[in-house]
């Protein structure tokens, strides 16, 4: 399975109790379809997000 074959939403509001959850289990697919990303909270918005993550 593909990245564009999933469809993946890559945020979510972090009042939804399921937010982060549901969120870390999409970066896990995406981690094995090959992408490097994890979950993060953003107070802008109060919400949990997938973002690649930033290389040294």
């Amino acid at each position: 399975m593909t990245t564009a074959e999933l469809s993946v939403p890559r945020q979510l509001p972090a009042g939804n109790p399921k937010a982060a959850l549901i969120l870390d289990a999409y970066a896990e697919a995406l981690r094995a379809a090959g992408e490097d990303v994890h979950v993060v909270y953003s107070a802008h918005g109060d919400m949990f997000k997938i973002v690649a993550r930033e290389t040294s």
